[in-house]
């Protein structure tokens, strides 16, 4: 998979951007704050259909204009797919060649990105809505029905929480509800458990070359159930958990249960990461972790993903950014950030194409790595 063109209108400090790119690995170079993120998270936001920097369309929009526009051609399996994101001060509209997607999960999963960011660093020290929202982002990518489920629940949840907000509850109701709610739950909980040992399954090995050590890695998902292969077993679980805290809810007026408050942690020879691990070890997990889904992305949908990476090199040593390359597919295409090019490795048998980003314009630059 590779993205052919991309084109950007009043996108950030982008008022009119046309450019193609090729298979290889890109290196985005300038100063700060002259748009290099920018041009990545484009990328992302046609991927993922939002921005990982800011929770608002309108901020994405350039000053002084109405909308925004993202679209690229990208190539995947011999097919060149046609795609747009138009934003607005309030809402979006999705184009899949010239037909409006009524669903972002329609269109989610056409491109697949994998992003690696400075605040990637802090997954595991921040709260479980971070962790929940890497799972759910990434899993999406990989299975619309999971994204049609997480709306589905979503949903759920909403008229749960209103309707025991109510002046009388019926318990009748508020049951039925709850089996709806058990039925979608137990698969999401299924399909995160099982992400979470994919992920694994890639991201060891990785880690073990990266640090050189002996040091178990291992990923912990934290359900308010206990994990089983027969889904009934769950089903009854779950059910049982909703029927112990009914009288709680009713007090609070609000789920308490459900895998909106659930979690996931990381450990290192069974230890915690963040209250364990050096920073070194932290950084080592996370690029393991994004070098394990650009594979699982791969494995999945047969097709390898592009990796985007800003601002990562700059904190590594050389040992590690070679590594880190030459980890990867040969024919991931490859976006990567940097103030200084010398911070990049040369990798044999891959094209590079340096790219100059100045004040929200960008040309390619001849000379070589």
């Amino acid at each position: 998979m590779i993205i052919q063109s991309l084109q950007l209108l009043n996108y950030r400090n982008y008022e009119n951007l046309s450019v193609e790119f090729h298979n290889g690995i890109h290196l985005i170079v300038g100063k700060n704050a002259q748009g290099k993120t920018n041009l990545l998270e484009s990328l992302y936001y046609l991927s993922t259909v939002r921005s990982h920097r800011c929770l608002e369309d309108r901020q994405l929009i350039e000053n002084g204009k109405d909308y925004f526009c993202i679209q690229g051609k990208v190539l995947r399996k011999n097919n060149v797919l046609d795609l747009k994101c138009i934003g607005y001060e309030k809402g979006k509209n999705l184009f899949y060649f010239k037909n409006k997607m009524d669903k972002v999960s329609e269109f989610v999963g056409f491109l697949n990105t994998v992003l690696f960011c400075p605040d990637d660093m802090i997954l595991f020290q921040s709260s479980p809505k971070v962790r929940r929202r890497f799972i759910d982002i990434e899993l999406s990518k990989l299975s619309k029905r999971y994204m049609a489920l997480l709306n589905e629940c979503s949903q759920l949840r909403k008229q749960r929480n209103k309707y025991l907000k109510s002046s009388k509850v019926e318990m009748s109701y508020l049951e039925v509800l709850d089996e709806q709610l058990v039925e979608r739950e137990v698969i999401i909980i299924q399909q995160r458990r099982r992400f979470l040992d994919d992920l694994l399954r890639y991201a060891t090995p990785f880690y073990d070359t990266l640090t050189k050590d002996k040091t178990n890695l291992n990923f912990q998902y934290k359900s308010s159930i206990s994990y089983q292969e027969d889904s009934n077993l769950m089903r009854e679980q779950l059910k049982k958990k909703y029927e112990e805290v009914r009288e709680r809810d009713l007090l609070f007026k609000q789920s308490t249960i459900g895998i909106h408050k659930e979690d996931f942690s990381c450990t290192l020879n069974g230890y915690n990461l963040e209250s364990y691990a050096s920073q070194g070890q932290k950084r080592s997990v996370i690029l393991s972790v994004k070098i394990a889904l650009v594979h699982l992305i791969k494995e999945v949908i047969k097709d390898t993903p592009i990796l985007l990476l800003d601002d990562v090199f700059s904190e590594l040593d050389e040992f590690r950014r070679k590594r880190l390359l030459e980890a990867l597919p040969k024919e991931t295409q490859i976006f990567i950030t940097t103030t200084d090019i010398q911070d990049i490795p040369k990798i044999e048998d891959r094209k590079y194409f340096i790219w100059k980003v100045d004040a929200g314009s960008i040309c390619l630059n001849e000379e070589d790595l």
